[in-house]
């Protein structure tokens, strides 16, 4: 009773001071000070008008706060100034650095002292916001932060059913990309925060859940060396490591799809699903600005990366409808980079940090990919909506243990050289080498 008794004067005190100081006041009364601060404000009736609160709502994530948006201002401006909103609420003024949020997080049946410590020496979770716009500025305040590691493990692969792969954690659960509704996939980033994980999470689910079903065609421009430990499983048709090796993969595939493409026509099918055909067969590149035909000096490897070009334009053009999957990696978004056909027919784009905002443009029309933390696995998840993610995080080890059984001893086709030109069929009295490894 009487630890209760102080502990109800402990916080009174504090709610009481908090009260009092002009610092003490409510997360939606900051960001509406700080709207108006970095420039969020016009002039009416030549009063100086920022974002107004209409109402509030507690999530058991935190609060989302519903503004209006004075005429003159759009959400793209406030967009812009998601930074300085989000550091603002985080900002510390002093020792007594507390609001009515984190008084109202005090329990009186626990350690009321305790409590006030942690709240005091800073070990308060960073605020982070979300924005949306619906005719109402949304600005959500989370009172977690997203995980910065999400495991990828056995329970992962048991929710991909069909062909759908796991992106990450966002805040709204866990999301998936099914790549019978959204055929191609471009993923973008700067090195080391996450393609390359997350290609193997991709190559790793479909040879688990579709093991009599897919096809992979792995294009590995940095050496082969990460999509070494995939090419003797049974679904790896090639693992190509350089530009020779990709043309050849790529006129392949290019000749079979033209060939199902005439099936279609004489069966009168419109499309793989009509067909009912259950192979998928995916092309994923990884590194594709090394097949950019712009600025290659070399007049012969130039011919042959324009080549590569356009079948991969053709890919990406007709080939959804034929079963034909292309995932188009690069850590160098650039107009010569990603072409305007690949472009135009992804409709779904998972971005990693990125440079620069002009970066951010070209994979996602828009700024953003710039601004993410410095967080491994942290991407943009853009359909026709846009999710912040957290990609889970896959061991070499788990990796082994799932495509072992899949593992064979395959025969190697000799590659014919044909006026300068690679095939990957085995030419006329060629031969098949056994490869034991």
């Amino acid at each position: 009773m009487i630890l209760e008794i102080v502990g109800s004067t402990v916080m009174g005190g504090l709610l009481a001071y908090t009260f009092l100081d002009k610092h003490g006041v409510s997360d939606a009364s900051k960001i509406q000070r700080i709207a108006s601060a970095c420039g969020l404000h016009v002039k009416e009736d030549g009063k100086k008008c920022t974002i107004h609160l209409l109402r509030r709502r507690h999530h058991s994530w935190g609060i989302e706060y519903v503004y209006r948006i004075p005429l003159g201002l759009a959400f793209e401006d406030v967009q812009k100034r998601q930074q300085h909103i989000e550091d603002g609420l985080n900002h510390k003024r002093g020792f007594l650095d507390l609001t009515i949020e984190d008084i109202k997080t005090l329990r009186l049946r626990g350690d009321i002292v305790e409590q006030i410590k942690r709240l005091l020496i800073g070990t308060k979770h960073r605020k982070e916001l979300r924005l949306e716009y619906d005719g109402a500025l949304k600005i959500r305040v989370y009172k977690e932060p997203m995980p910065t590691a999400v495991p990828f493990d056995d329970g992962t692969l048991q929710k991909c059913a069909g062909w759908m792969v796991c992106v990450g954690q966002s805040r709204e659960g866990t999301l998936y990309h099914d790549f019978d509704k959204i055929p191609h996939l471009i993923v973008a980033g700067t090195t080391r925060y996450g393609k390359s994980v997350f290609l193997k999470n991709v190559i790793t689910t479909l040879i688990h859940t579709q093991q009599e079903a897919v096809r992979l065609t792995l294009l590995d421009l940095k050496g082969g060396l990460a999509f070494q430990r995939f090419k003797d499983a049974r679904q790896v048709e090639t693992v190509a490591k350089d530009v020779d090796e990709s043309l050849g993969a790529l006129r392949t595939i290019h000749a079979e799809m033209q060939r199902r493409q005439a099936e279609f026509l004489v069966e009168g099918h419109e499309d793989i699903r009509e067909a009912r055909m259950k192979r998928r067969d995916f092309i994923i590149i990884d590194e594709a600005a090394e097949l950019a035909s712009v600025g290659e000096p070399d007049p012969v490897v130039k011919k042959k990366k324009i080549e590569c070009e356009h079948i991969i334009a053709e890919i990406a053009r007709i080939g959804g409808g034929l079963g034909y999957r292309l995932v188009f990696c690069t850590q160098y978004p650039t107009a010569d980079t990603l072409p305007r056909q690949v472009k135009q027919n992804c409709d779904a784009r998972l971005c990693f940090r990125l440079q620069t905002e002009v970066a951010s443009h070209v994979v996602l029309d828009e700024s953003g990919a710039e601004k993410l933390p410095f967080i491994k696995g942290r991407a943009i998840y853009r359909t026709d909506r846009k999710h912040i993610v957290q990609t889970p995080l896959i061991e070499n080890d788990f990796i082994d243990k799932t495509i072992k059984p899949h593992i064979v001893i395959k025969p190697r086709k000799e590659v014919a050289q044909h006026e300068g030109k690679s095939s990957q069929e085995t030419p006329a009295g060629g031969s098949y080498t056994l490869v034991i490894e």
